[in-house]
């Protein structure tokens, strides 16, 4: 068996990144049902800058031919909607990737990496066989150089209601205007 190959990908722009909580992809057949076991993993899209990703397809074609698969697939994925190519690797469930700032630290779990966030992402190449045989590349750990939060949140700051708010304007003391009586003093 040859030896893993594990390289630091140069500084991409990461495209739907899943490093947060698991992927889960359920394949479907073509009417739309469940067919097959759904995958759980962790998972990144990169875009790389024009000669960054003609350096990791040449990089990739030196991996095929090492693990002699020369006319194998490539970890490219083509968006069917804006003809994007980016690169995807992944990690399983049980495995999730650290991340690290650009000094070095790692980032706390509770941080949302959005995409257009910038990283270089270390991956493991892993040769496969089966279906026509190629490579695919499994997520190490990632070091973020800009951060792009993933805000679940749509809406603008209003007047109103804040969660920080303990007594609503009924449950004042005294009661409701004009409902005090002399029934308030029962302990009960």
């Amino acid at each position: 068996m040859a030896k893993k190959v594990k390289k630091v990908l140069p500084a991409s722009t990461l495209v739907w990144p899943k490093l947060n909580e698991v992927d889960v992809y359920q394949p479907v057949d073509k009417k739309g049902r469940p067919s097959g076991a759904e995958k759980r993993r962790y998972i990144v899209n990169m875009k790389f800058n024009d000669a960054d990703h003609r350096a990791v397809d040449a990089w990739l074609d030196e991996q095929l031919k090492a693990f002699d698969l020369e006319d194998g697939k490539k970890p490219w994925k083509k968006d069917k909607k804006t003809g994007e190519i980016t690169l995807v690797a992944t990690s399983g469930e049980e495995y999730r990737p650290t991340v690290y700032d650009a000094k070095k630290n790692e980032v706390p779990v509770a941080v949302k990496i959005g995409g257009g966030s910038k990283a270089k992402v270390y991956v493991t190449v892993n040769p496969y066989t089966g279906f026509g045989g190629g490579i695919n590349l499994y997520i190490n750990s990632l070091q973020l150089l800009e951060l792009v939060t993933r805000d679940d949140n749509p809406f603008d700051e209003e007047d109103g209601f804040a969660s920080g708010d303990t007594k609503d304007e009924d449950e004042s003391e005294g009661g409701p205007e004009g409902t005090e009586d002399d029934e308030d003093d029962i302990p009960f």
